[in-house]
């Protein structure tokens, strides 16, 4: 099986768990109907990269077709589909293998000369990850892979790849060679993989405008399948010779099928970047790409600590710092739903991998109309105090606490140098409570009077700070001898620390204990 558009090589999961096999028009008719849960042979970190391919694919194929809303029937699609490449009567472009070197094959353009030497026998191989030591994720599993595997390491590579090396360049679609694309998105809580993806595609044909905004770029005529060019190593597209949506390559590879039947490929490496961009840094209209603002507009590189809390909270509420794709802003067809946000992106290092990082975040139904409408501002400053009470009680309760427990005396050094690296494991669990159950925590309070929700998250922060101190009391190094009276002053530090930096915990607790008192006397 060869041919996206007429093979089954997709293995799919439906909406109600029933596995079916897909040719790519039939992807698109089941996805447009949300009856696509999930591609069963899609790693996770491929999931972003599918998501934009499939919707910046059918668009293409929408616009070409001039069709305002998605296909429901396979051959309808399959139509659409072959439009955009209507000079291969042979579907060339679609074939994951032709034999012609002159000739596209899918995501890989005419290579030209020199050849392509380095052999690929694994897609996973082929695929963007690096990973220099076979541990967490096992390398050459894919040996007998089928055909979705490599077009999957295809989508991956040639859509999300960076800098790796002299002759393998990235993609224009991130800050430079060692940064990452990441991608955020927005839909109905309730749609499964494919309604997320046609809630996009119907999100990029309504808005027309802001497909088009950029003038950098080029307009309806520009080249959409940057694979059907040929490509030398030699020559780079210059922005403006672009359709807005571009499904761009930034390797030479090329298909070939071994006398056994085994699918492998064939790498070249090339003198330049295929998109000459790299003073946009990164800023080239992709719709699912958060820009860093404070100086420059770019492209956000993500970094180790992923999508934490502190990191979404500025994505969402802090506009001097990150502009949000517009695509993954709520529109008028989300609305009167609960909403689920998707976070994802892959963090490259030189010559490594660093992190693949997804996040959700569930917006109930009254989060997501304040979100979207003129009350944001309303979320934000909740989530600003929220921010502030938990670096209050992490930094000015728990840490003092854990350092009063490591050196457990009377006399204690707070500016010892030794002070972060003994307090770092039982301040990394506060942290990991805290991100947790961050956003649960701010949507979920948004009916709650403000001073009730504050209280609340007081209640926890203590529960949680108290039980990084206990756990930092069984293991952390120490004298067996004075561990006992280490810990109690740790206790009373800490919950001194906690009334002063958490002053509606305190007015609950004395309330408490009044009517404990009331109880007694009566």
């Amino acid at each position: 099986m060869s041919n996206l558009l007429v093979d089954a090589v997709f293995t799919a999961k439906d909406r109600s768990g029933v596995k079916t096999q897909l040719s790519l028009p039939a992807l698109f008719a089941l996805l447009a109907v949300d009856g696509l849960d999930e591609l069963c042979a899609l790693r996770p970190h491929q999931s972003g990269a599918m998501h934009a391919f499939l919707a910046q694919l059918g668009y293409l194929a929408c616009e070409k077709a001039a069709l305002t809303e998605l296909p429901q029937s396979e051959e309808r699609w399959r139509s659409a589909l072959r439009a955009l490449t209507s000079a291969w009567i042979n579907d060339e472009p679609w074939q994951l293998y032709v034999t012609d070197l002159a000739q596209p094959a899918f995501l890989q353009p005419p290579p030209g000369k020199p050849p392509l030497k380095n052999e690929i026998a694994f897609a996973d191989q082929l695929d963007m990850l690096v990973t220099s030591k076979n541990h967490d994720l096992k390398q050459r599993l894919s040996e007998s892979g089928e055909a979705e595997d490599w077009v999957f390491a295809l989508i991956s590579l040639q859509t999300q790849e960076g800098f790796l090396g002299a002759g393998n360049f990235g993609i224009a679609r991130m800050n430079g060679g060692f940064a990452n694309r990441s991608y955020i998105t927005i839909a109905d809580a309730s749609f499964g993989f494919g309604g997320r993806v046609a809630r996009d595609i119907r999100g990029l044909l309504n808005n027309p405008d802001a497909v088009y905004r950029h003038d950098f770029l080029g307009g309806e005529g520009g080249i959409a399948l940057l694979w059907t060019q040929p490509w030398d190593g030699e020559t780079a597209l210059s922005l403006k010779q672009l359709h807005p949506l571009f499904i761009e390559v930034c390797r030479r590879i090329r298909m070939y099928r071994a006398d056994d039947g085994r699918w492998l490929a064939h790498a070249g490496s090339s003198k330049c970047t295929r998109i000459d961009a790299k003073a946009m840094a990164g800023n080239v209209g992709d719709p699912w790409l958060a820009l860093d603002v404070e100086k420059e507009p770019k492209a956000m590189t993500l970094a180790l600590d992923g999508f934490s809390y502190r990191r979404v909270h500025r994505l969402l509420f802090d506009s001097k710092k990150y502009a949000m794709p517009w695509l993954a802003e709520p529109s008028s067809v989300d609305a009167d739903a609960d909403l689920l946000l998707e976070f994802s992106g892959l963090v490259r290092g030189q010559g490594k991998t660093e992190g693949f990082h997804k996040r959700r975040v569930l917006m109930p139904t009254r989060a997501a109309q304040l979100y979207q409408g003129k009350q944001r501002h309303v979320l934000a400053q909740r989530s600003e105090k929220m921010l502030t009470l938990c670096a209050s009680v992490q930094g000015k309760a728990l840490r003092p606490a854990l350092i009063q427990l490591a050196q457990g005396t009377d006399e204690v050094s707070w500016s010892k140098p030794s002070n972060d690296a003994l307090c770092k494991p039982w301040l990394d669990r506060f942290e990991r409570d805290v991100d947790r159950h961050f956003f649960t925590l701010l949507f979920g309070a948004i009916e709650l009077d403000e001073q009730l929700a504050e209280t609340n998250l007081s209640e926890l922060l203590a529960r949680w700070a108290r039980a990084a101190l206990a756990a930092a009391g069984l293991s952390m190094p120490g004298s067996e001898s004075r561990k006992d009276l280490a810990l109690g002053r740790a206790k009373n530090l800490l919950d001194s620390a906690l009334r002063k930096q958490l002053p509606l915990l305190a007015a609950r607790t004395e309330l408490k204990s009044d009517e404990s008192d009331l109880e007694l006397s009566a």
